[in-house]
């Protein structure tokens, strides 16, 4: 089977571990993965048909791609060519944008922290700023672009740090919630949960295992586990992270789903092969849809 590995060069260069990881792994089970990087292709609409092509080489349709790299409208233009793309174009454009996964996951009645939704235009214009409010950019990840603020003068006060963080982003406030500082990572691939990390901060409100905060893989309960069904049950997931914040009571919050989820922390605290699981999910995926025998 012939694969495209779908990057952004900025990444591809601070992943390269990770996608010989995939190489290896991927001839293991009889898949050659070519390394795709964004900045070398174009694509669009010519003489009324959708196209893609490469700077330097012919580009020959591949069984399936898998895209690390947040561009919904490139997933979506190959899966209009006929390409099955992991993951696919809705879960690209749902789950990186916080307010899209919020305003999609409410009709399931899980718990959530309250939250507004801004446009970026607003925030410049000022919020409304309570006591220990958290300010999101919708396309953050990795736990940066997010601000603590505590209150309406602390805004005023930050005021341009807050703006420069943000860029050209919407946001999302939300109340600080959870005084444990602690957040639950779950993996997910298609149907099947795989594993779950607790993440706890160091230092500040912030958990995330790229800023420092510790780890450990944590057991899910069966009221857990239900809960993270419902959620799964919304889409048609690949591989991905959905991550919950946890309650001064120890309950779960959902917080975000992270569609190019990293597996660092993963590899750090088990034996787990998530390449390995998720490349046998995709060939059994293709088999179950007719795509390859």
């Amino acid at each position: 089977m012939e694969a495209w590995l779908v990057y952004f060069k900025e990444s591809a260069d601070y992943n390269k571990h990770y996608i010989d990881f995939y190489i290896e792994e991927g001839k293991k089970l009889g898949v050659n993965f070519r390394l795709l990087l964004i900045e070398d292709i174009k694509f669009g609409v010519k003489n009324g048909r959708i196209f893609l092509t490469h700077r330097t080489m012919d580009l020959k349709l591949p069984d399936f791609a898998v895209v690390r790299a947040i561009y919904p409208l490139l997933s979506k233009h190959m899966e209009l060519m006929g390409i099955p793309v992991y993951n696919n174009s809705f879960v690209s454009e749902i789950c990186n944008d916080k307010a899209k996964t919020y305003q999609y996951l409410a009709k399931t009645g899980i718990p959530m922290v309250d939250t507004c939704f801004y446009r970026n235009f607003q925030v410049k214009n000022g919020l409304d700023i309570s006591y220990n409010t958290v300010i999101k950019a919708v396309d953050g990840h990795g736990g940066r672009q997010v601000f603590l603020v505590e209150s309406l003068k602390d805004f005023k006060d930050r005021f341009d740090e807050i703006i420069n963080g943000i860029g050209s982003s919407d946001v999302v406030v939300q109340p600080l919630t959870g005084m444990k500082h602690q957040d639950l990572r779950v993996y997910v691939i298609g149907k099947e949960i795989i594993a779950a990390v607790l993440r706890t901060s160091k230092e500040g409100f912030r958990a995330n295992f790229s800023l420092g905060g510790d780890v450990r893989l944590y057991n899910l309960n069966e009221e857990e586990i239900s809960l993270v069904q419902t959620i799964i049950r919304e889409f048609e997931f690949g591989l991905v992270g959905i991550d919950f914040l946890i309650g001064d009571k120890g309950e779960l919050i959902f917080n975000e789903i992270e569609d190019v989820v990293g597996s660092r922390m993963l590899y750090k605290c088990s034996d787990i092969n998530i390449v390995e699981l998720y490349l046998k999910y995709i060939i059994e995926d293709l088999k179950r849809k007719g795509k390859i025998k």
